[in-house]
């Protein structure tokens, strides 16, 4: 069987390319990227897919609070936040592609 990517995946995946691609040299490995520098390189694909999908970031299904109690916030995934972790899977994943070659099987 042959499946085909989502579309948003042919989007989203050069721009993680690219990214790693800058922020990276060839002997950088993942355990020295800080949780600071992850959060940067998913910021910087998200803007830029923001940029060239605006509905991304515009769900407006996508609300933090509900009913009257503004005091409790509820876990809602909308379109920004998975999103945002697709990114996140796609970055570790070219991550820890690139450094299997630093690890011998």
């Amino acid at each position: 069987m042959s499946y085909d990517y989502p579309e948003l995946y042919y989007r989203i995946y050069p721009k993680v390319i690219s990214r790693v691609n800058e922020h990276l040299n060839e002997n950088c490995s993942m355990e020295e990227i800080t949780k600071e520098q992850m959060e940067k390189m998913v910021d910087d694909i998200y803007i830029k897919m923001v940029e060239e999908c605006p509905e991304i970031h515009e769900d407006p299904y996508e609300r933090r609070y509900r009913g009257r109690v503004r005091g409790t916030q509820n876990i809602f995934f909308g379109r920004s936040r998975i999103t945002r972790d697709l990114i996140t899977i796609l970055l570790i994943s070219e991550l820890l592609r690139r450094n299997r070659s630093f690890f011998p099987l």
